[in-house]
């Protein structure tokens, strides 16, 4: 099968979608003929098959096999350049999948609701509506986007490491979030609230939260804000991001992942603390509470400060069964989203979709 992604990649770390799609070309690629067009222009380390893009995209113009590939894999939707892309697909009879990356769900419509409605009405509902499916990255996100498609989840993946969490705080602990500091999708202002509710707990307990993310936009100032408004301070570290080494030791060294988010779409943080055993607070906004709940990896709570409060006091009560559920989460992450487990799930679908059978 021959498969053709497009993406509009940059070189960062700290965009979820530049992480994962490189990684779903990839691992896609052992089981199918895969390439990527990015129409950034930026050249993707660890990618082999690289196309080059012009405005005046035509996929006749591409090297065999890409020429007339089996079917076209568009990464997000919101992408002007994409609806050209789209015309000459169709024109040349290649169906093409979007996976939105959470941007067609219910509540990502209503940021900025006016503007959206306007642009799907002018451009982007025709792109939609000739998409033979919508790929959703968790039954989350499906369950949520309304556009009368056909739908099917494939999600995301994550390398398992070899190395592992493997000793835990005897006392105190400290808690980790590496992400945006995008305060409301993310939660931060829930997270915060729910630290002053607690916060004597958690003083008592000697608990530290680690926040780690890039300061795009100004976030980090606001989020820093909204930590002295609560007088805080003294219970939440906000750092620059980090990468690479530095990360993974930050993982290593904390007793607890924690993210708070409204809504997501799949949430790669939590999947690798999950691959490095480390339990998981998360809301059920995260698109992965039900994951963690079910594989007792770690504690589910509700998308509100109060339930996220009650559940830091619960993490404390069970710190005897923290190296339990951060083994359990890691045996779950191999389980279900590695890539060998989902990249041949995603190259299934598609051969399914182009023999029109019904997606489960």
């Amino acid at each position: 099968m021959v498969i053709l992604h497009f993406a509009c990649i940059e070189p960062t770390e700290t965009n979820g979608v530049c992480v994962a799609v490189p990684r779903h070309v990839e691992a896609q690629g052992r089981f199918a003929d895969t390439a990527l067009v990015n129409i950034n222009g930026y050249s993707i380390p660890g990618v082999r098959k690289q196309l080059a893009y012009s405005k005046a995209f035509d996929i006749k113009k591409l090297p065999e096999p890409f020429d007339q590939p089996d079917i076209a894999v568009f990464h997000e939707c919101y992408r002007p350049a994409y609806l050209s892309i789209a015309k000459n697909l169709k024109k040349n009879g290649v169906p093409y999948v979007i996976i939105p990356h959470g941007e067609l769900r219910v509540e990502a419509q209503q940021k900025k609701h006016l503007k959206k409605v306007v642009a799907n009405i002018l451009l982007f509902n025709d792109f939609i509506e000739h998409a033979a499916a919508l790929q959703c990255l968790s039954e989350n996100e499906k369950d949520s986007t309304h556009f009368g498609k056909q739908k099917f989840c494939g999600t995301n993946g994550v390398a398992v490491p070899a190395l592992k969490k493997e000793k835990f705080r005897e006392s105190g602990a400290v808690f980790i979030y590496i992400g945006r500091y995008e305060w409301r999708p993310k939660g931060l202002d829930l997270l915060l609230d729910a630290i002053k509710i607690k916060e004597r707990f958690l003083r008592e307990s000697a608990c530290r939260f680690l926040l780690y993310g890039p300061d795009i936009y100004d976030r980090l100032a606001a989020v820093s804000a909204m930590v002295r408004e609560r007088n805080i301070e003294d219970l939440v570290s906000l750092n620059h991001e980090i990468l690479g080494e530095n990360k993974k030791n930050a993982l290593l060294d904390a007793d607890v992942f924690i993210q708070t988010s409204r809504h997501e779409g799949m949430p790669m943080g939590i999947l690798e603390a999950m691959s490095y055993g480390l339990p998981c607070l998360v809301t059920k906004g995260t698109s992965l509470g039900g994951v963690v709940a079910d594989a007792d990896a770690g504690w589910e709570a509700k998308t509100t400060a109060e339930d996220i409060a009650a559940c830091l006091e619960k993490v404390m009560e069970e710190r005897s069964r923290w190296p339990e559920k951060g083994s359990s989460g890691r045996e779950a992450v191999k389980e279900f989203f590695s890539w060998d487990v989902v990249a041949p799930a995603a190259v299934k679908h598609y051969q399914d979709l182009l023999t029109n059978e019904a997606f489960v």
